[in-house]
């Protein structure tokens, strides 16, 4: 699989330069809001924007990892809370069943010999 990768990779960055290569010549600038550039080469624009989107995808996803890790921290901290009442409810229902049982069979013995 990793070869598959590579061979991508390797056509894609081809691709990149063939662009780069073809384009050479045709020279523009940009112009944002009042800022404007000096002529450069067309594909300096393209990659440029390309880099600074790929750098803005990064940072989001980041930032989405973070807010997930910390949403995964908590609902483990919740599930950890549940998971011991449940285990104390258990124990505790055995408890109080043994307890009430005792007291019924009290209560039934000292019925029957007021009756």
């Amino acid at each position: 699989m990793w070869i598959v990768k590579w061979i991508l990779f390797i056509l894609f960055f081809l691709i990149l330069v063939g662009f780069a290569l073809q384009n050479q010549d045709q020279e523009v600038s940009v112009q944002l809001l009042k800022w404007r550039t000096i002529n450069l080469p067309l594909w300096v624009f393209i990659y440029t924007t390309f880099a600074i989107g790929v750098l803005f995808s990064i940072i989001i996803s980041i930032l989405n990892i973070i807010r997930l890790k910390a949403e995964n921290l908590k609902l483990q901290k919740q599930h950890r809370k549940v998971k011991e009442e449940l285990n104390r409810l258990r124990n505790a229902s055995i408890e109080e069943d043994a307890d009430q049982f005792n007291s019924d069979d009290t209560e039934n013995t000292t019925q029957k010999e007021t009756e």
